[in-house]
C-alpha cells in the first residue's frame, strides 16, 4: 500500500471499505434519523456499493452527489449551516482523509499535542483529559470560545496549496478539490440564508469528513505561537480554550489569538461581550467544554445541554415510531413504514449506544443512572402505546405493529429466471 500513489489508495478497496466501517459507525449513532436511515439503506448491498465507487474512481467517471443545506438553529447565535452529503459522498472523502493522514508531512501537521478534533486517536477525550492535567499543573483562569463561522471563512486556496507541497499527486489533488466543493442541491429554498453556505472558493462545508482536517491545516502555526510563555491554548477544531496563572494574562492571550485570526478575517466570541457564546473565568467555578461540565479540576460530567440533547433525540424516535405503529394498524397494503416498534427500538438503542460511548470517560456516573431513568419511562410509555394499538388486532396486524416481517406478506417471484 505505501509505495502506491495517495490516487490509487483512495480507490482501493481496502481503504474505500475502511472509511465505510467508519462512516456506518458513525451514522448509526447520528442523532439524526435521515442520516440513520440512509446509512442502512447503503448497508443492504454495501459491497456492491463499494464496487461500484472503486470502479467509477478508476475509470474517471465518480461524480460527487449534490448536497443537501440544512441550517441548524442556535439560541443567540447564527443558524449553523450544516452540509448533508450522500453516502457515497461521505465514503470517499473520508477515504481521502484517511490517506492524507498517512501522509508524514501532513501527519506531522496533525501531530500536535494541543489540538484535537479530526485527528486519530485525539477526540473529545484526550482534549478533557489534557484540560485536567492543565488544571492540575496550576493553571488559575481560563478563557474559552469559539471562532465565528470559521468552516465557512477556511480559505480553501491557501489549503489546497499547503497540501499539494506535501501530495504531488495530480489526480488525487483533483478529487481533492471536487471533494470540497459545496454543490446544493436545495439552494433555492434557502433563498437569502444561502449566503451562510460556502459556495464559493472560500470555506468548506461543515459536516465533510475533510472539513477538520482543513481547519486543522490552516491553524497549525497558530497552535504553535499560543502556547507557551505561562500560556496553554487547547483547541478542538474551532472550539479555544486559553489556560494561564492570572487574568490579565489570559485576556492578553486571547486578544493575541483575535489579531492572529484576523488574518484570514476570522474572529473568537468575546466573554466579556458575548457571554452566552463564551465564557471566562476561574477554573475552581467550573466551566463546560466539548459538551462537558468540568467542575474541581477532575470532577467531569455530560452538560446539561448535552443532557436535553440526548433526550431529544430518544424522543423524536420514539415518536416516529409511534407514527408508524399508527401507519401500520391502519395499513389496508402491505405498504408499510420501515420505523414500527422493532425498528425503534433497534433506533434508540443506536442513540444511547452512540452517546454513551461519547461521554464514556466522564467521571460523574450519577448522571448516567439518572438519564437511564428517564429513558426508562419514556419507553414504558411507547411500551404502552405499542400495546393499546394491537391489543384485539389480528395476529397479522400485530406482527406488522412489532415491525417483524410476515413470511406470507414476501413478495413472490418466479423460479424462472
Amino acid at each position: 500500500m505505501p509505495s502506491q500513489t495517495p490516487f490509487r489508495q483512495v480507490r482501493s478497496q481496502a481503504i474505500l471499505h475502511d472509511a465505510w466501517r467508519k462512516i456506518r459507525e458513525n451514522g448509526l449513532q447520528s442523532p439524526c434519523k435521515d442520516t440513520r436511515d440512509k446509512i442502512r439503506e447503503f448497508d443492504r448491498d454495501a459491497l456492491r456499493g463499494l464496487r461500484g465507487i472503486g470502479d467509477q474512481l478508476r475509470q474517471g467517471r465518480f461524480q460527487f452527489e449534490s448536497q443537501v443545506g440544512i441550517l441548524k438553529k442556535r439560541p443567540g447565535k447564527k443558524p449553523r449551516p450544516l452540509v448533508v452529503a450522500a453516502v457515497r459522498n461521505r465514503i470517499v472523502q473520508r477515504a481521502i482523509l484517511d490517506v492524507l493522514q498517512r501522509n508524514p508531512a501532513i501527519h506531522e501537521i496533525l501531530n500536535n499535542t494541543t489540538s484535537f478534533g479530526g485527528i486519530k486517536e485525539r477526540g473529545v477525550r484526550d482534549a478533557i483529559a489534557e484540560v485536567c492535567r492543565v488544571i492540575e499543573g496550576g493553571a488559575r483562569y481560563f478563557i474559552r470560545s469559539d471562532i465565528e463561522g470559521f468552516f465557512t471563512k477556511i480559505p480553501r486556496p491557501l489549503v489546497l496549496a499547503r497540501i499539494r507541497d506535501h501530495v504531488p499527486d495530480a489526480d488525487f489533488l483533483d478529487l481533492l478539490g471536487r471533494a470540497t466543493d459545496t454543490d446544493l442541491a436545495n439552494l433555492k429554498q434557502l433563498g437569502q440564508d444561502a449566503y451562510l453556505f460556502p459556495l464559493m472558493s472560500e470555506g468548506v462545508a461543515q459536516g465533510s469528513p475533510l472539513s477538520p482536517l482543513f481547519g486543522n491545516v490552516l491553524l497549525w502555526e497558530f497552535d504553535r505561537e499560543m502556547n507557551g510563555r505561562g500560556i496553554t491554548c487547547l483547541r478542538y477544531i474551532d472550539d479555544i480554550i486559553l489556560f494561564g496563572p492570572t487574568p490579565s494574562k489570559v485576556r492578553r492571550a486571547f486578544e493575541s489569538a483575535q489579531r492572529k485570526l484576523s488574518a484570514w478575517g476570522m474572529r473568537s466570541y468575546d466573554p466579556r461581550t458575548e457571554a452566552h457564546k463564551a465564557e471566562e473565568g476561574h477554573v475552581d467555578d467550573g466551566f463546560v467544554y466539548l459538551g462537558c461540565q468540568v467542575s474541581s479540576g477532575r470532577l467531569v460530567q455530560p452538560s446539561e445541554a448535552a443532557r436535553r440533547k440526548l433526550l431529544a433525540s430518544v424522543r423524536e424516535s420514539l415518536m416516529e415510531g409511534r407514527r408508524g405503529v399508527r401507519a401500520a394498524a391502519d395499513a389496508t397494503d402491505m405498504t408499510l413504514p420501515k420505523q414500527r416498534y422493532a425498528q425503534t427500538i433497534t433506533d434508540v438503542d443506536n442513540i444511547l449506544k452512540g452517546w454513551g460511548h461519547a461521554f464514556a470517560f466522564c467521571t460523574s456516573r450519577m448522571v448516567f443512572s439518572e438519564l437511564d431513568r428517564k429513558v426508562d419511562a419514556l419507553l414504558a410509555e411507547f411500551h404502552a402505546f405499542v400495546r393499546r394499538h394491537g391489543a384485539g388486532m389480528p395476529p397479522a396486524i400485530r406482527r406488522r405493529i412489532l415491525g417483524v416481517h410476515l413470511l406470507a406478506e414476501t413478495p413472490q417471484v418466479s423460479f424462472r429466471s
